[in-house]
């Protein structure tokens, strides 16, 4: 019994000895503040009293990708039944002369980001919005090879998987277009007797208002926001006719 305690203890000893003798030769720490990607401007509301059966406008908010890299963020919100918030943002358009510099005075519409349906507002009379997705050619060849102008009716998320202006090689954020987005769709207002079923006549181009950044649309509240870009979003509440009482929303973007 003595001599195998003192087996063991020699064991003890051995392990103990071993341990002591690891030689570090060097330790290094790292210490960092970590920042949020996305800041939002402060957008707190309060609609007041408001009625059934109307549609109210909401605080604009302004969400900001201050990373180094693109980020996606979910736009959504608790409202109860009978309350349906759709989230907009404003998008300005100019005609642009052969070398698509800007020329002339621009306008200015209200496009759907988020919400059951893509609409655009305050588009002048005679003319029509489109999305121009440049497909297949890619960003070069669209006068020689014009891509089809896709009618915003009943039109799902966008951009499209395969416009081009989502490569890997897209970024409009680089002179001489200096967007705010570096990726994304373009929505176009172009008259009315220019467009013959899906196919625009580009000898009246210089008619036609492009835009000044890209865009994007999703039902389901998955936008992209790329690095050190903004996007503006204002929610409009739709109160529907049988909703009474006190009510909050709150928006989140995760």
């Amino acid at each position: 019994m003595n001599k195998k305690i003192l087996v063991y203890g020699i064991i003890v000893l051995f392990a103990m000895t071993f341990v002591t003798a690891i030689i570090y030769y060097a330790l290094f720490s790292a210490s960092f503040t970590v920042l949020p990607a996305i800041t939002l401007s402060e957008c707190e509301d309060d609609l007041g009293e408001v009625y059934s059966g109307e549609s109210y406008e909401g605080l604009e908010c302004v969400l900001t990708n201050e990373a180094p890299s693109e980020r996606e963020v979910t736009i959504s919100n608790d409202a109860v039944e009978g309350i349906d918030v759709t989230y907009i943002g404003t998008l300005e358009l100019t005609k642009k002369d052969s070398v698509w510099s800007p020329i002339g005075e621009p306008i200015s519409v209200e496009y759907t980001i988020v919400g059951d349906s893509f609409e655009v507002t305050g588009v002048q009379e005679g003319y029509t919005a489109i999305y121009y997705k440049d497909e297949v050619v890619g960003l070069s060849g669209r006068i020689a090879n014009p891509q089809p102008a896709i009618s915003i009716v009943g039109i799902g998320n966008f951009p499209e998987l395969d416009d081009a202006n989502i490569d890997a090689l897209a970024d409009y954020t680089q002179a001489p277009d200096n967007y705010n987005q570096m990726k994304g769709a373009k929505l176009w207002i172009v008259p009315n007797g220019d467009l013959s079923e899906g196919v625009l006549n580009w000898a009246n181009m210089a008619n036609y208002y492009y835009e000044t950044d890209l865009i994007q649309y999703n039902a389901e509240g998955q936008i992209v926001i790329y690095p050190g870009a903004s996007l503006t979003v204002t929610p409009v509440y739709e109160i529907g006719a049988g909703v009474t009482g006190e009510q909050t929303v709150i928006t989140t973007v995760a």
